[in-house]
């Protein structure tokens, strides 16, 4: 049968289905792996459903399915002929200018049947319903084009900076007027004419704190404006030499907020000292710009390894990840997670059955899909070819788009905190994996027991929480600062694993049994030991104000881990237990909790009214600095002294939660999601642990639990930690990875990741793969362990 009798045939057998005027038509990608039309062979799309297969997937696909009519697709990239009246050479191509010479690329079409690869129907005329279909194919706008063009938002990695709560700045007219240039630091005996600031209050200029350099020297500057600071209280200043015509660049810094800041207004603050931005010049580095020196020559330039001459590595396991927008934070588990056996089997070497089973119209919005796609592509060395250094990486943009949802974070294409990236992908891949035989992410998960003991009658009461990573607290006590430098330190591993797992004290807890505030204490231990084990280390600070900062600090890491001592074993046979179910002791005031009738009392001895006291104790979660904070700044309140009644519903609907109380219930072994859970349903932190423990069942799982839509179905519900069986092995470990990040905040920078493969540390760094010289082992964000025994 020749080749247009076999089209013929194939179309009277149903394998052609004439394109609708709004037809999907998928002619980027193939559906099953990451090639393109530009590589061998092009691609291929179906006749019967416009999805397209490279050769390899098209011949799998027309022999599951029984679709034997393709549209072979080529598209050809070639230099431009020059030509006088400026027209292209050929109608059916796509201009690109990539540099001089220019190119464009060639589009060819013709027809094959499954199994026939080889015989090609290039003249479609006397198939004329195949010839409009073709036309359609080559003049529409690729259904992954307008997913991506739809979802896709732009962001950028820099350092966000918030708005001032000074922007309606009262300044004093003290008639000062400053010159464009030739400041000096007013303080007497100083005369610095660097480094200088200020201050939009009343005009004063002084100099700022000498700083350490790039290349290790240090500023000018003896901390005028901060002592001026400290003596008037006038918080909001700006760097002299950073004013310009544009204002963006202008360094502002706000003393009570601990932070460089924006200043809506700054242009009216700076005209009324005479200072005119748009007739004066930067002349000095602002702070940010010294800072990103700082990690060009420190952080960044040690996480990357900037500077030394990498040697590239290719083949399987070692293709890089293209950043789609802020996307490095999912590049970098990415590459974490690959490197896990359950990853491999669940989605490498089962992935491919994933897709074939999974129906097409399904495929590009199917979680178990896309990720088989990526991690098949990582791992089969397609993408990684000395050969053809020009597609030595994928870009996982519809993994990205399907992963995050909806959710109101991942879902952007702004930069996220990587500890929470895995946190919210281990919840998805787990709902992804109710009905298969592995989820991958059992190999990281771990039971943990938390002992509650009330110090006031010795009682106990042991629970059960599944864990999937360990959250390393960094307290000052184990802040040992490095010789020759500021603000810099180290810690000791050990010593912050056992942090984690040492006794933690929750002073306001009143006894069930005797009624009295005795407090209590948690511990932590270890039930099962996973085949691989995460630790964050917990970089990142809250300010008063509920914004990050973090630690310059370097981990003196253990290479090797033995946890056999925080191996826990349950409730002893001399140890009493806690009630089930408490009593409620009586109150004084009744449906008011005792932990905020103490705030109240503590607020009362400063002397305010007692309505006005119980209304801030409420409405700052039972924390008395807080408290006092938000009596200051409601004491104009029309209500401030009323009658106060605990208002209807839940405490979420005070807003969100003081993150230095979420903090402190994560730093006790909750995650993040379950401490905010705990404090929108009870006011404390004594009150959200004990609410844990008795509710840890109830919590709907994160990823269901926020982003969603109003017509979304009700959360699921997280599955108790007794009604499953977790790996347990061996209490030695070995590093095999890391995560750095490198910028001030978990949600800006940069991240990248080094694993252990085949003996070598090799760095991951978006699309760039080389093997490791000098790989950050004391910088890390997050560490990967694999058990040795």
């Amino acid at each position: 049968m020749d080749v247009e009798t076999a089209v013929r045939s194939a179309v009277d057998a149903g394998a052609f289905i004439r394109p609708t005027f709004d037809q999907k038509i998928f002619k980027d990608q193939c559906a099953y792996c990451f090639k393109d039309p530009h590589g061998k062979d092009g691609l291929y799309i179906s006749l019967k459903n416009y999805h397209a297969f490279c050769r390899e997937h098209a011949e799998i696909y027309g022999t599951t399915s029984g679709n034997t009519l393709f549209v072979q697709f080529e598209s050809t990239k070639k230099i431009i002929e020059e030509r006088t009246d400026g027209e292209p050479t050929s109608k059916m191509t796509k201009l690109t200018i990539d540099s001089d010479p220019k190119f464009e690329f060639e589009d060819k079409y013709c027809v094959v049947v499954h199994p026939e690869y080889s015989q090609q129907v290039k003249n479609v005329q006397n198939l004329p319903e195949i010839a409009e279909a073709i036309a359609q194919i080559a003049n529409t706008t690729s259904a992954e084009r307008l997913s991506l063009l739809s979802s896709t938002s732009n962001a950028w990695d820099a350092e966000i900076k918030l708005i001032t709560k000074h922007q309606n700045l009262e300044q004093q007219d003290n008639g000062k007027h400053l010159a464009l240039t030739g400041w000096t630091c007013e303080v007497e005996g100083c005369g610095l004419n660097d480094n200088l600031w200020l201050n939009l209050t009343d005009g004063a200029v002084r100099c700022g704190r000498s700083q350490f350099l790039s290349d290790g020297k240090k500023t000018n500057g003896n901390g005028h404006m901060q002592d001026y600071f400290d003596s008037t209280r006038f918080p909001l200043v700006v760097k002299l030499g950073t004013i310009s015509s544009n204002l963006e660049l202008i360094d502002v810094y706000s003393y009570d907020e601990d932070d460089a800041v924006i200043d809506p207004n700054l242009e009216k603050h700076l005209k009324h000292f005479g200072l005119d931005p748009t007739k004066m010049e930067k002349t000095a580095k602002s702070t940010m710009e010294m800072e990103l020196d700082m990690n060009e020559k420190w952080e960044w330039s040690k996480c990357t390894e900037d500077g030394l001459l990498l040697e590239p590595i290719f083949g399987p396991g070692y293709t890089g990840l293209v950043n789609t927008g802020s996307s490095c934070y999912m590049n970098s588990v990415l590459q974490a997670l690959v490197t896990v056996d359950s990853f491999q089997t669940r989605y490498g070497e089962q992935g491919l059955e994933t897709l074939v089973n999974c129906p097409l119209d399904k495929l590009h919005n199917d979680f178990n899909a896309q990720f088989s796609k990526v991690v098949r592509a990582m791992l089969s060395g397609d993408y990684s070819s000395e050969m053809d250094p020009t597609n030595n990486h994928i870009k996982p943009l519809q993994f990205k788009r399907v992963a995050a949802g909806n959710h109101r974070d991942f879902s952007t294409s702004k930069q996220q905190d990587v500890e929470e990236y895995i946190r919210f992908l281990f919840e998805k891949i787990a709902e992804n994996s109710r009905t298969e035989v592995i989820d991958p992410t059992d190999s990281f998960k771990f039971k943990a027991i938390n002992r509650f003991e009330d110090r006031g009658t010795r009682r106990v009461r042991y629970t059960d929480q599944e864990e999937m990573l360990i959250r390393l607290p960094i307290s000052g006590d184990l802040l040992r600062p490095i010789p020759d430098t500021e603000n810099r330190y180290s810690v000791d591993m050990k010593a912050a694993i056992h942090a984690y797992f040492d006794v933690q004290k929750i002073d306001d807890y009143i006894s069930p049994i005797t009624g009295e505030p005795k407090g209590a204490t948690n511990t932590i231990s270890m039930k099962t030991f996973p085949d691989y084990l995460f630790f964050q280390v917990s970089k990142f600070a809250y300010n008063v104000d509920g914004t990050q900062k973090k630690l310059d600090m370097e981990l003196e890491i253990e290479e090797e881990l033995d946890l056999s001592g925080y191996r826990g074993h349950g409730k002893l046979e001399h140890e009493i237990a806690l009630p089930d179910e408490e009593p409620t002791a009586p109150r004084t005031t009744p449906d008011i909790p005792a932990s905020v009738r103490f705030v109240a009392g503590e607020l009362m001895l400063m002397g305010f009214c007692e309505n006005a006291c119980y209304r801030a104790a409420y409405y700052s979660n039972g924390n008395v600095e807080i408290a006092s904070n938000w009596l200051m700044e409601h004491m104009d309140d029309s209500d401030i002294n009323d009658l106060f009644v605990i208002p209807s519903g839940t405490p979420s609907a005070r807003g969100e939660v003081d993150p230095n109380l979420v903090a402190s219930i994560v730093e006790m072994g909750f995650s993040n999601h379950q401490a905010k859970y705990a404090l929108k349903q009870v006011p404390t932190v004594a009150e959200a642990v004990e609410w844990l423990f008795a509710n840890m069942d109830s919590i709907p799982v994160e990823s269901a639990a926020v982003g969603l839509s109003s017509d979304a179905p009700e959360p699921s519900v997280t599955e108790s930690a007794t009604q499953k069986t977790f790996k347990d092995g061996g209490e030695k470990y070995k590093l095999i990875g890391m995560i750095s990040h490198m910028g001030s905040r978990p949600d800006s920078g940069h991240y990248v990741a080094h694993m252990l493969k085949e003996g070598k540390w090799v760095l991951f760094n978006d699309e760039k793969v080389a093997l490791s010289q000098d790989p950050p082992k004391k910088l890390a964000y997050v560490y990967l362990y694999k058990r040795i025994a």
